[in-house]
């Protein structure tokens, strides 16, 4: 699968432009701030309706213009389907997303177009907080399962409002009887997202290990860790269990959580660890290590998405190439021989890339095919 067209109208800082793409591995060059990443972010948008760095969509749309588009032709096997997003930020925001001009939602872009966006930032997951790999498997989680996002949602608002309540009761106690609803919907919604966490860490588990083997060339494991104690052992709990620990959890440090005024568990207390040897590489791996895990996972990703929608998802490396000694990028590059294509941002020209990887120069608001110097 590839992106073979790209159209961008008054998005970022493109007033207008026409790409022709080719399969396989293609670099955008040019100075900081000239757009590179722009091109990235128009193909992960097409993918998810959502950008990788501005919270609206107003920001999304060129200065003084009142909307934007983005388009690209998607080409899979022996079919070709165009999707094409027009958003109006002015007056107010209204969006058409459609797929071969019939109108569809979010979650079925993704079914036509599979994307992983890769940025510097990745490479410093596992060395961060545990927030930082929350986020990882839940952004990929949203994308697999749409009723994934629902339930997270409908968790965090819970734990936004029993917070508050927790916050209350230090000065006015009566608000303890508030707490009961709420640790209701809270157990129902986190243990829905805690087990459909626990179910896809079979699938993580594998594909980190083998492409961690693949990178590295020695083994790593990953598992979940749980704020509540489920899913150490072998099994993985079901819901109901899930809801019982979480519940009793919860009756156990209550004292504390008012004293403190937070939720002490949950799955926004969780976390994704990699071990080597049995060490946890947060802590113990080397920096190539920790780079060589955060790909690891990435990869892993592109997998798990090719395994639901039946397609190689497109990568997208936002100027990683560059934070990557030249083994790691050769690894990361040679994901072309399976198939996938891969856009690539850089300052300068890569030398020794790929035999077939075709260049663009990026300046003022345009992308110019560049042979080499020409």
């Amino acid at each position: 699968m590839n992106i073979s067209f790209l159209l961008l109208k008054d998005f970022r800082n493109y007033r207008h432009l026409e790409l022709r793409l080719e399969p396989g591995v293609t670099l955008f060059f040019g100075r900081n701030a000239s757009g590179k990443t722009n091109l990235l972010e128009a193909c992960y948008y097409l993918s998810s309706l959502s950008s990788v760095r501005a919270e609206r969509d107003h920001d999304l749309c060129r200065w003084g213009a009142q909307e934007f588009s983005v388009g690209c032709r998607v080409d899979h096997k022996e079919t070709s389907k165009t999707i094409k997003i027009r958003v109006v930020v002015e007056p107010s925001l209204r969006r058409k997303v459609t797929v071969e001009d019939v109108t569809v939602r979010k979650s079925d872009l993704i079914r036509v177009l599979p994307a992983v966006y890769f940025s510097p930032d990745d490479l410093y997951m596992i060395k961060r907080s545990s927030a930082s790999r929350r986020r990882f498997l839940d952004s990929l989680l949203g994308r697999i399962d749409p009723e994934y996002g629902r339930r997270l949602s409908r968790y965090q608002d819970a734990l936004t409002r029993r917070n508050n309540v927790l916050k209350k009761i230090r000065t006015d106690p009566s608000w303890r009887k508030s707490l009961e609803s709420l640790d209701g919907i809270l157990v129902e919604s986190g243990s829905m997202v805690i087990a459909r966490r626990l179910r896809a860490m079979g699938d993580l588990r594998k594909e980190v290990s083998e492409t961690y083997a693949f990178i590295a060339e020695r083994p790593c494991d990953v598992a979940y860790s749980s704020s509540i104690g489920v899913g150490g052992g072998g099994d993985e709990p079901g819901v109901e269990s899930i809801s019982r620990t979480f519940h009793e959890r919860l009756l156990a440090s209550r004292e504390e959580e008012m004293a403190r005024g937070i939720t002490l568990s949950g799955p926004h207390r969780d976390d994704i660890v990699l071990t080597l040897g049995g060490k946890e590489v947060r802590y113990f791996g080397s920096q190539g290590e920790q780079r060589s895990a955060a790909l690891a996972l990435k990869i892993a990703e592109s997998k798990m998405l090719e395994a639901v929608f039946g397609r190689k998802p497109v990568l997208l490396l936002d100027d990683v190439l560059s934070e990557l000694d030249e083994e790691r990028r050769k690894k990361v590059l040679s994901l072309w021989d399976f198939g996938h294509q891969i856009l690539i941002t850089s300052t300068d020209p890569i030398e020794g890339l790929s035999p077939k990887l075709a260049e663009f120069r990026v300046q003022g608001g345009t992308a110019e095919p560049y042979r080499g110097g020409a």
